[in-house]
């Protein structure tokens, strides 16, 4: 399926990602690679992020730490305008898991829930506990890689 759609009257359905935490905190950091396209996707709003208070919290939680501010000097400040970015420009729900999906890690259940409660298409991750999953309740589960390829058509 290609990224851009086009329905009858010329309007785009841009598809609804959830973006792992993972994926979210090397494209802050790191200028080049996939999980910064995918960032870059969604701030010129090829696509739209899904994210809910627990992602965002972790978010923060892992842009603070000491060794990612001692090895990422702008780690604090890119943090901050990326969830500035988040809480304006993302879909944000509840994302309170009511199963257990992810067999290896329950952590990884409101990644689930926030795909599902916030009707994307896609959720991008590095962690193998959901990548396994392949998809659920028809949302496809990528490596940002396979998403920068199959999903935005970049190489």
């Amino acid at each position: 399926m290609r990224f851009r759609q086009w329905l009858k009257f010329g309007q785009r359905i841009t598809p609804r990602v959830v973006a792992d935490t993972n994926v979210l905190v090397s494209g802050s950091l790191v200028s080049v690679g996939a999980p910064a396209r995918i960032i870059q996707a969604a701030r010129d709003r090829r696509i739209a992020l899904v994210s809910c208070p627990l992602l965002l919290a972790e978010y923060a939680d892992v842009m603070g730490r000491p060794h990612i501010a001692k090895k990422y000097r702008e780690a604090a400040r890119v943090g901050q305008a990326t969830l500035e970015f988040l809480r304006v420009k993302a879909t944000l729900v509840a994302a309170i898991p009511q199963q257990r999906i992810v067999p290896d890690d329950p952590d990884d259940d409101v990644v689930i829930a926030c795909a599902v409660e916030g009707k994307a298409r896609y959720v991008v991750t590095g962690d193998p506990h959901l990548q396994r999953l392949g998809e659920h309740a028809g949302i496809r589960i990528l490596s940002p890689r396979q998403f920068v390829t199959q999903v935005l058509h970049e190489t």
